[in-house]
């Protein structure tokens, strides 16, 4: 009798070879370099000599298809990854890998099997049920869904796609499912507002959509070791950014700006990067790079207003004022419903006295973005020094959540409103919560100073 793992691999060779049909052993693919970055190719060129000088070598051939995947070379990816997994059958990590190139290259019906000889990984099973929604299996992929859920209830993905294999009721609880354990799911957004529509529920439908163009492309996290190594492979421009921007949300801005410089070494007319090395160098201290980068930014696309909103933001950390006006401006010029640069522009208005003008942008920026809580405050904060403190305090209470960084302060300025307004023993009541924030987030000073106004309070 065959047990436990010996089981599993059996079972995946079965899968592999048809149920006993021997399947014939591909050519290695014919890859065509001829238009490749130079650090592609430098990528490229090794493995695919490598996997040539050792035909019956089932690493070699992974490799071969891990570099042509990570350049979305995919099917001659998933041709050298069938030719691994037919090499070596009981290796599902090939398999695996062969069935994920087929299901991005929108052959979703062929990746199936592979993905099935792959299931022990949990990134397969998720992998397989996309794939057998996509191609029209819709029972069986909400089989491999309820599974997945059965054994995960916090995985998001999973409820997501039970969502687009239900309708009406039992979708809206799945989709609203997966955005409670993901907020920011850019697709079960989309698709929870599909559904209001359907049923001529239009606003709920525009409050699912509520920032959906900042989070569309965002999905849950999902540790994938496998693909997490053919990404690494990417040596493109633009993977180099992708690469980059996790290394900055590490905190590790100096070896994220390296890898954007290769990546405009590579492309000089790779507009993304000059923008965001804008923000980059800025926090990194080196204004004369940040205003190089600036400068090349417009050069090649003179009307992003991201480029122009991130030279604001270094404006005004210069203390720059008049020229953080302009930028901000040319940013709403251009994106009238950008409510970042309306809010920011509001900002330094704000403090030439203009109360009023800043006000209205600070209006502008929540109708474009009703939860951007940086707006509600700055709007509050207006309220309060024109004494119109009821909706003042109104705005920022609208501010404190998501409990974060930003709450202490929040919270402070919501008790010192109700102070001023007198009612003493709310603030009292509101300003200890902020304190206790204050304390969580590690933020002595802040602490410090509601400490101070506390003890003033009580006395």
């Amino acid at each position: 009798m065959i047990q436990g793992h010996a089981l599993s691999v059996w079972l995946a060779i079965l899968i592999l070879i048809g149920c006993g049909v021997k399947r014939p052993l591909p050519e290695l693919p014919a890859v065509d370099l001829s238009g490749a970055q130079g650090a592609v190719r430098q990528v490229i060129e090794p493995t695919l000599a490598a996997a040539r000088a050792a035909p019956g070598d089932a690493a070699m051939a992974a490799r071969l298809g891990m570099a042509l995947h990570a350049h979305n070379q995919l099917s001659a990816a998933a041709r050298a990854y069938e030719r691994a997994a037919i090499l070596d059958p009981a290796n599902s990590e090939y398999a695996y890998l062969w069935g994920t190139a087929l299901a991005a290259d929108g052959r979703y019906a062929e990746a199936v099997n592979p993905l099935r000889a792959a299931i022990a990984n949990p990134a397969a099973r998720l992998q397989l049920a996309d794939a057998l929604y996509a191609a029209g299996q819709t029972a069986e992929a909400r089989r491999e869904y309820e599974r997945m859920v059965a054994a995960d209830p916090a995985n998001a993905a999973a409820h997501h796609g039970l969502g687009r294999c239900a309708q009406g009721a039992e979708a809206i609880v799945a989709f609203q499912r997966a955005l409670q354990l993901f907020p920011s799911y850019g697709a079960a957004r989309f698709a929870l507002a599909g559904i209001y529509r359907q049923q001529g529920q239009h606003a709920e439908a525009a409050a699912a959509l509520e920032n959906y163009e900042r989070d569309k492309l965002l999905a849950p996290p999902m540790t994938d070791p496998v693909m997490a190594a053919v990404q690494a492979l990417d040596a493109s421009a633009t993977g180099l950014l992708r690469a980059s921007q996790s290394l900055e949300r590490q905190g590790r801005l100096a070896e994220a700006a390296s890898l954007h410089e290769r990546a405009i070494a590579a492309d000089p007319k790779l507009t993304q990067a000059w923008v965001n090395l804008i923000s980059l160098y800025a926090r990194l201290d080196q204004p004369g790079k940040a205003e190089s980068a600036y400068r090349n930014a417009i050069k090649l696309q003179p009307k992003n207003a991201e480029t122009h909103y991130n030279f604001g933001v270094f404006c005004a950390q210069l203390e720059r004022f008049a020229d953080a006006r302009m930028a901000f401006q040319a940013a709403v010029d251009i994106d009238p419903g950008n409510a970042e640069a309306l809010d920011s522009l509001g900002a330094v208005i704000e403090i030439t006295g203009a109360w009023d003008r800043a006000a209205g942008l600070y209006r502008r920026a929540l109708a474009a973005k009703p939860g951007l809580r940086l707006a509600h405050y700055h709007l509050g904060r207006i309220l309060a020094n024109q004494r119109r403190f009821p909706e003042a305090i109104a705005e920022f209470e609208k501010a404190i959540e998501p409990m974060d960084a930003q709450t202490p302060g929040y919270l402070y300025a919501l008790g010192a409103t109700h102070a001023r307004a007198g009612a003493r023993v709310k603030a009292v009541e509101i300003l200890r919560r902020a304190r206790e924030e204050a304390i969580r987030q590690q933020q002595a000073p802040l602490a410090a100073s509601i400490d101070r106004d506390l003890a003033k309070l009580q006395n």
